[in-house]
C-alpha cells in the first residue's frame, strides 16, 4: 500500500517535471519563431547576421534538449555525421527508434490472472521527444534560410557598412 502511494507520488512528480520542461521548450520555440517572422522587417544588409544569430540560438536550444535527454536517459541523439539521402527521414527514423525504447517489468502471476498489464516506462518521455524534434525542425528551417541567402550571394558579401572616419569628414 505504502509502496504504491510512493510510486504514484514519484510518477506525479516526474510528470510535472516533464511538463515543465516541455512548456519551457515550447516558450523558447515560440519566441524563436516570432523572431524568425520578424526577419522580414530586418534591413537587407543586416539580414545574414540576424539569421546566423538565430541559427546559433536554435542550435544551442537543440543541443540543450539533447543533452537533457542524454543526462536523464542515457540515450544519445547523434544527428552529426554523414547522412545518405533525406535528412528529414533520417531525423524521423532516429526519433521513432528512440521512442520505441522502453522498459517493462515482467508480469506477476496475480497480474496475469487478473489480466492486468505490467507497468511500461518509456526511456524518453513523449514531451521531451516532441521538444527535441521541434528544435531540430527550427534549426533546419534556419539552416535553409541561410542556404537561401548563400545561394543569392547575400551571405558571402561583406556588409556594406560605412565606417565613420573623423579625418575624412574634416572633424580633426
Amino acid at each position: 500500500m505504502f509502496g504504491k502511494n510512493r510510486k504514484e507520488l514519484l510518477r506525479k512528480h516526474e510528470t510535472q517535471e516533464v511538463q515543465g520542461r516541455f512548456e519551457r521548450n515550447e516558450r523558447a520555440g515560440k519566441d524563436l519563431y516570432a523572431r524568425i517572422s520578424d526577419l522580414k522587417n530586418v534591413p537587407r544588409d543586416n539580414l545574414p547576421d540576424a539569421v546566423f544569430m538565430l541559427f546559433v540560438e536554435a542550435k544551442q536550444q537543440s543541443e540543450l534538449i539533447r543533452k537533457s535527454i542524454k543526462d536523464r536517459t542515457g540515450y544519445d541523439f547523434n544527428f552529426v555525421g554523414l547522412v545518405d539521402g533525406d535528412h528529414a527521414t533520417y531525423f524521423a527514423e532516429e526519433a521513432a527508434h528512440a521512442l520505441r525504447d522502453y522498459v517493462a517489468k515482467p508480469q506477476t502471476f496475480f497480474q496475469v490472472i487478473s489480466e492486468q498489464f505490467p507497468d511500461v516506462h518509456f526511456t524518453i518521455q513523449q514531451q521531451d521527444a516532441i521538444s527535441m524534434v521541434a528544435a531540430t525542425i527550427r534549426m533546419q528551417r534556419l539552416e535553409g534560410i541561410l542556404e537561401g541567402l548563400r545561394l543569392t550571394g547575400a551571405l558571402n558579401k561583406a556588409p556594406n557598412r560605412r565606417r565613420h572616419n573623423p579625418e575624412k569628414d574634416g572633424l580633426l
